[in-house]
């Protein structure tokens, strides 16, 4: 009669426990399973779980696709309407040259809004669409010459043989306040050709009060080129006498 196989009958003991060993380390972690289950989803049904990502996109307003939307404004001073001079001989024009300096706080690209005595704020979405060194001359060159049909007033380049007078302004201060009082304080002097001769001086300290540029910017930006034109008046009273 046979003996039993013991090394067989071993094998196929530990072929039984094999398996229930191996459930008990793959049940060990609940967390690891979940994740390699869910992964095995994805693998599985790539479209299902791209097509449940839109879903979610969708529900979200899909705010992480659109660009960032622009909200900066850009303004211009303006100046006043132009006059007829059509009946003005061209040989009787005078010819002006007008020099404007500006403080280096108007050098920024955003409006300057003053916030007390000594400070200085600047809006972020409230910005020029040109230089206030170049802007302000254009407006107050054009000022001038609507309110003088006669002269023609042009912002200094180079020096001309053909010069009757030159202005010089140099504003000190030109912005608006938080609750909306704008202020222009601005030396000026009329002179000769090549400024040898000082015929006029004089300061203007000039305000007005108008929208507030938080609410209302393009209100504000038109109260301070109404006050470029205040001083564009006087400037034009004194050339007149001159």
């Amino acid at each position: 009669m046979k003996r039993p196989n013991e090394s067989g009958a071993h094998a196929h003991e530990v072929g039984k426990q094999h398996p229930r060993n191996t459930q008990r380390w793959t049940g060990g972690s609940s967390s690891g399973g979940r994740i390699g289950s869910f992964a095995g989803r994805i693998v599985r049904h790539p479209a299902v779980f791209l097509a449940t990502l839109m879903v979610c996109a969708c529900v979200t307003g899909c705010s992480f696709l659109k660009p960032a939307r622009e909200t900066s404004r850009h303004f211009l001073l303006t100046s006043l309407p132009p006059t007829e001079t059509a009946n003005v001989a061209s040989g009787t024009w005078r010819v002006d040259v007008l020099h404007v300096k500006i403080p280096s706080y108007l050098f920024n690209s955003s409006l300057a809004v003053r916030k007390g005595t000594n400070e200085i704020v600047y809006p972020p979405g409230t910005l020029w669409a040109e230089r206030l060194d170049t802007g302000i001359p254009r407006v107050l060159a054009a000022d001038l010459s609507s309110l003088l049909p006669s002269e023609h007033i042009r912002v200094a380049v180079e020096t001309s043989e053909d010069i009757a007078r030159e202005i010089g302004v140099t504003v000190e201060q030109f912005d608006v306040s938080l609750s909306g009082q704008a202020v222009l304080v601005a030396k000026w002097r009329i002179s000769s050709p090549g400024r040898e001769n000082i015929l006029h001086s004089g300061e203007s300290r000039l305000s007005r009060s108008g929208p507030a540029p938080d609410t209302d910017p393009s209100g504000a930006v038109g109260t301070l080129s109404d006050l470029i034109a205040d001083l564009s008046r006087q400037l034009a009273q004194v050339l007149n006498g001159t």
